[in-house]
């Protein structure tokens, strides 16, 4: 922006010196009478004057001294901004994509569902699972496949498997776990191996890696799983990694929802954002956790894979979007908003890549901005934030160049006929920083910013603060309460308030 400004202003104003410049030269030849001044010397200094009072000093503060202002605040509120590109990318979003497992919900799962398809003279029992695994071996199995996971589906089995046995659910059991793999978007796998060299190939995951593949073992568990808001998980077995593969069982995962998930989502939706869900997680799973937020269903994206989530940030982009009828549309900024390694291409796709603190580092790497907090409310700050910032970037421009508009046609010598008085260089580098100074004060201000609190119907309510603090939710009415005397006045209607504090 301040590169696009300046390229127009800085020949502008060379043209208005040598203008200056010729024009003294020429009207001199009239209006001449000190003659200890030559016509030369008083044209080339009030050309000088001209140039360093029209300094895109100002210009160049303009920008880097907001953004740099901005992105401390960002910090202080707990959004790390990498940098002026994201922040700008920020002010400009018109859709937004959330992962569903970690970020709109809270990512600490726990384990519903069991059902396990095994039966109490299965081989599998007597020769792999330890005797205290025998009561419940599909969490058995699950457990050493998911031992190290990072997930918060694997996570919840996990902590499944302690509470009922303990820090080490293999304890006791003569086997040997090897060849363990995630494979993003699908499930993980691994071998155990036991002292008599029978080794079993275990997946834990979704359908299309973790199902036979021929029959519908386990379907109309999973759907059931499904309709009550719980993940489905396939746990499946074979001899060979080649196949074939048998379910063994199935498992539910319930993920509560944030708790601001559903207000950050209207809140969005307030801001002119659309808002998108993509996951890996089934259709059904899916469209219940949406309709509890209230995202359309035409925007919810299941079963997606990680380079699929980077495909449906591609075409987001390409889209126009139109605010009006008749009106050319608008190009589509995207912001993903992720905490996984899933999200990780996805995150680096988009205009703006949103991370949450909490998850892999892959991911934050990938970002553009990370929320220390885990705190959805963030999403709405970092987009609050720049919007202010960019705002006072223009603020800044307009001042700096209103304020050249005023004093290039002093530095001239526009009063010259009527006071004989010229604006000196010297004088001219004086007025030139104290522009400079001007824009870096307004800079400065934007410290003054206050996150914007998020209601649970999705209002925002902006805190601003000047000389104490004023809060607006509306600005029709008004509610003065004055600390110092204990006064309270009230202007409006009463139905919505706006509250200054006078301290």
């Amino acid at each position: 922006m301040a590169d696009s400004v300046a390229g127009v202003f800085v020949p502008i104003v060379l043209c208005l010196a040598t203008i200056t410049f010729v024009g003294w030269m020429a009207l001199l030849e009239v209006h001449e009478e000190r003659k200890e001044f030559t016509r030369f010397y008083m044209a080339l200094m009030s050309a000088i004057s001209v140039i360093v009072v029209a300094c895109p000093c100002a210009l160049g503060l303009a920008c880097p001294t907001a953004i740099m202002v901005g992105t401390g605040v960002g910090a202080a509120n707990g959004c790390l901004i990498k940098g002026g590109a994201a922040l700008e990318a920020a002010n400009h979003v018109t859709t937004i994509i959330f992962d569903k497992t970690g970020t709109l919900t809270t990512g600490r799962a726990v384990l519903g569902s069991k059902i396990s398809f095994l039966q109490e003279d299965d081989d599998l029992l007597q020769n792999l699972c330890p005797p205290h695994a025998r009561t419940e071996p599909l969490l058995w199995l699950a457990a050493c496949a998911e031992t190290g996971s990072t997930h918060p589906l694997g996570a919840a089995i996990l902590n499944a498997a302690r509470s009922r046995w303990g820090d080490d659910p293999i304890r006791g059991a003569a086997i040997t776990i090897s060849d363990r793999e995630t494979v993003p978007g699908n499930g993980v796998r691994c071998v155990l191996s036991t002292e008599r060299q029978r080794s079993i190939h275990i997946r834990v995951g979704n359908y299309s890696f973790a199902g036979d593949g021929e029959s519908n073992v386990g379907d109309r568990e999973i759907e059931v799983i499904r309709q009550e808001g719980e993940v489905g998980i396939y746990v499946s077995i074979a001899e060979r990694e080649d196949g074939p593969w048998h379910v063994v069982g199935v498992l539910g995962v319930k993920d509560p929802i944030q708790d601001n998930a559903k207000a950050c989502v209207a809140a969005l939706g307030r801001m002119g954002v659309e808002v998108w869900m993509c996951t890996g997680d089934h259709e059904t799973t899916a469209l219940s956790v949406a309709k509890k937020l209230g995202i359309s269903e035409v925007n919810v994206c299941a079963g997606v894979s990680p380079e699929g989530k980077g495909d449906l940030v591609t075409r987001l982009q390409k889209r126009n979007i139109r605010k009006n009828e008749g009106k050319k549309g608008l190009q589509s900024f995207v912001a993903v908003v992720g905490d996984g390694i899933n999200d990780a291409v996805a995150l680096a796709r988009a205009d703006v890549g949103i991370a949450i603190g909490a998850g892999t580092e892959v991911a934050i790497e990938a970002a553009d901005v990370v929320l220390v907090k885990n705190n959805l409310q963030d999403v709405i700050v970092t987009l609050h934030l720049s919007k202010i910032v960019f705002q006072r970037i223009r603020l800044n421009f307009v001042w700096a160049l209103g304020y050249n508009m005023f004093t290039i046609p002093i530095a001239a010598g526009v009063l010259y006929p009527f006071t004989e008085w010229r604006l000196p260089p010297a004088f001219a580098g004086l007025m030139m920083a104290f522009s400079s100074i001007s824009v870096v004060m307004s800079s400065l201000l934007l410290k003054m910013y206050h996150r914007p609190c998020l209601l649970e119907d999705g209002t925002i309510k902006e805190q601003m603060s000047i000389i104490g603090r004023c809060c607006v939710t509306s600005p029709y009415f008004l509610r003065i309460n004055d600390t110092r005397f204990g006064d309270t006045r009230d202007e409006g209607d009463g139905e919505n308030w706006n509250t200054l504090e006078l301290v």
